[in-house]
């Protein structure tokens, strides 16, 4: 390789990292944890019943849009297989909250009341009040279209009215808008909410036949209120009133808004807490394996191939700056979570890198054996290493994305460390440590058998 053509992939090389790192240094960039390196929660919401794919879809962006508005850094929300989806929230304290939030299907139904019995009335004992089992899909579906008795009032230990309820005459995605807001008349707070264009019209007129009759407001199966109806609401508005903390009733604003979710799910979703503390740990010792790992390398390259151990130092130093930079730009722009998987697969990788070198070095090795130097061996040696080194990458990259494609959670970290690995890999091998060996050899002492890992014997002369 000539001069110039050796120094101008090393300029390539410099160039790629001042284009990665100008950004990092400037944005002040930092690799974005994952759940188990920076501790939160991790939520499994399970579907009842069959739902598409559209459905699912649906559901997740729901879900997402209510996390995002409660404010809560980087988190993760995504279908997984058919029927679940993954929520993951990084460095999270109020765990209760955010499950009622994302799991909260937020049907709202507006119903007739038919009769409200307070305890003490004759009838109090006899009736039974409506429980509700989602898991009984075919039932649950079927309790819209039917009376039902539901409590009204908080607490427990105490007896509640029970309020009988009419089929459901008006329902779906019909808020537009909703706002906490202080219930002046009662003190507390409570709902104010808009209707969509469409359910304005259905609004007023449900709400002109009930005069002066009860309106209930149930959501989930909870009765929120059951409202006098004193006027025909014909501009789209109106309020649900209860026994609100002001945090109650954002909460409930928060999912009327973001809109009801298309399926439903387990009451009781999988939960999984990881502490801040073990994530530290984690990260600790992921990162000193990756240190290990990178020593032992190093050692064994310059053990076996002595002065060009050199290069491989080099080259896996420029390794770990790539990976560096680069999941410090995938977390900031397509926000790419760095996981204890993902750093497994960069160690794993560590030994890739390593194999490229040592393909290399023995093809050189065998021409110096050959009694041929080291300078007139650097192409020839390169030319069939590196094919090679492209078969080898290509089938561990085409396994990452096998992977990436089909497995779910921690696995799909790895792959897409392990498959950005085997990149720079061929980048690495190909912009630097070839020309980087080929200027190496103009050096005399390099052409020395013994300071690239070779005795004194020889078997040739100079080719």
């Amino acid at each position: 390789m000539r001069t110039g053509r050796a120094v101008g992939l090393l300029v390539v090389v410099l160039a790629v990292l001042l284009g990665i790192y100008l950004p990092v240094l400037i944005g002040g960039y930092e690799p974005q944890l994952g759940l188990d390196l920076q501790g939160g929660v991790s939520v499994t919401l399970q579907a009842l019943g069959e739902a598409s794919s559209e459905q699912m879809a649906k559901a997740a962006d729901i879900v997402r849009n209510r996390v995002n508005a409660l404010g809560l850094a980087e988190p993760v929300v995504a279908p997984q297989g058919n029927n679940r989806i993954l929520v993951q929230i990084p460095g999270i304290q109020d765990t209760e909250r955010v499950l009622t939030i994302i799991g909260s299907t937020a049907q709202l139904q507006f119903r007739e009341v038919l009769e409200v019995i307070y305890p003490g009335d004759e009838a109090y004992g006899s009736t039974e009040v409506t429980v509700p089992n989602p898991e009984d899909i075919e039932a649950f579906q079927a309790l819209k279209d039917q009376e039902i008795v539901l409590e009204y009032g908080k607490g427990e230990g105490e007896e509640k009215p029970k309020v009988r309820m009419g089929p459901t005459r008006l329902t779906g995605d019909i808020i537009a808008s909703a706002d906490a807001a202080v219930d002046e008349q009662k003190g507390g707070y409570k709902i104010d909410f808009v209707l969509t264009d469409e359910a304005t019209p259905q609004f007023a007129a449900l709400t002109q036949e009930l005069l002066q009759k009860q309106l209930a407001i149930v959501l989930d199966y909870n009765l929120e209120s059951f409202p006098t109806v004193q006027s025909a609401i014909e501009n789209g508005r109106g309020e649900i009133t209860g026994d609100f903390t002001r945090e109650e009733a954002r909460d409930l604003a928060l999912v009327l808004k973001m809109g009801a979710l298309p399926v439903e799910f387990e009451p009781d979703p999988l939960v999984e807490n990881i502490s801040a503390t073990l994530g530290r740990d984690s990260l600790r010792q992921g990162l000193l394996a990756g240190l290990i790992g990178l020593v032992l390398v190093v050692l064994y390259m310059a053990l076996l191939y002595r002065g060009l151990g050199g290069v491989t130092t080099f080259a896996l130093v420029l390794f770990g700056l790539l990976v560096y930079g680069i999941v410090c730009l995938l977390g900031h722009f397509l926000d790419w979570k760095l996981t204890l998987a993902g750093i497994a697969g960069v160690v794993v990788s560590i030994g890739i890198s390593a194999d490229s070198s040592v393909v290399y070095f023995e093809r050189l090795k065998e021409e110096v054996r050959d009694g041929k130097t080291l300078r007139s061996s650097v192409d020839r040696a390169y030319k069939s290493a590196f094919r090679t080194i492209i078969a080898a990458d290509a089938a561990t990259f085409i396994t990452a994305l096998i992977l990436y494609i089909l497995a779910m959670g921690a696995v799909k970290g790895f792959a897409f460390a392990l498959g950005l690995a085997t990149i720079l890999d061929v980048f690495i091998s190909y912009f630097f440590t070839h020309p980087a060996v080929s200027l190496l050899s103009r050096l005399g002492v390099y052409n020395r058998p013994r300071f690239v890992g070779v005795g004194k014997e020889v078997t040739g002369g100079e080719a």
